[in-house]
């Protein structure tokens, strides 16, 4: 008796040559897959963190700017106050004689946590602070910056502002336990500057 014929595939290939993967190739692709993973995240994560860092530098920066020209507009000393909140920092812009706290209306920017000010860079594997070559001038400041009505940064008190320069450092806690440090810099002729520590080195 004959046995019954196979069904042929039309370039002559029978089902029973179509078989699917082995479970050992399965397992291969899916170890391969999970290596691929475990090398990625961290870098990818890490990646996230530079670009939240630098994109608050960013933010910051352009509320300082927006400070120095409200003194210019208005024809009166304003200031750029710090506010550390359980969430992250906010920075908010008000007249210098103004000591009220923020509202809805103010030139604002929030940094959110992770990524916190720090008056100088400290604690495990924190850089060294900008020295005066590279950063440009001497003796900066840490407290709130003001600027007058031509523009120039200083520190306000009791109706005097003094010129001076001023930076600020900030840290974002990782995942991964690293920390990220970034600088923003004011010069005493006005001008704001970025500064990211590489790991060797502070750079713009």
């Amino acid at each position: 008796m004959r046995e019954p014929e196979r069904a042929t595939h039309k370039y002559g290939m029978t089902r029973s040559n179509r078989a699917g993967f082995t479970l050992l190739e399965v397992l291969l692709v899916v170890g391969i897959g999970a290596i691929v993973t475990a090398t990625a995240v961290p870098n990818m994560v890490t990646a996230i963190s530079n670009m939240r860092l630098r994109s608050s530098m960013t933010s910051l920066a352009g509320v300082i700017q927006n400070c120095r020209m409200l003194a210019v507009k208005q024809n009166q000393t304003m200031t750029t106050h710090y506010s550390p909140q359980p969430d992250g920092v906010i920075a908010f812009v008000k007249l210098a004689t103004d000591t009220s706290t923020y509202t809805t209306h103010d030139s604002q920017v929030e940094l959110e946590a992770p990524v916190m000010d720090t008056s100088t860079p400290s604690g495990p594997n924190a850089p060294p602070a900008v020295d005066s070559t590279t950063l440009g001038f001497s003796s900066p400041q840490n407290g709130d910056p003001s600027f007058n009505t031509t523009g120039l940064p200083c520190t306000y008190s009791g109706g005097v502002c003094t010129n001076h320069g001023f930076i600020y450092y900030f840290h974002d806690l990782r995942p991964q336990g690293k920390q990220g440090w970034a600088a923003l810099s004011v010069s005493p002729a006005g001008r704001l500057k970025k500064w990211y520590w590489n790991g060797s080195s502070w750079t713009d």
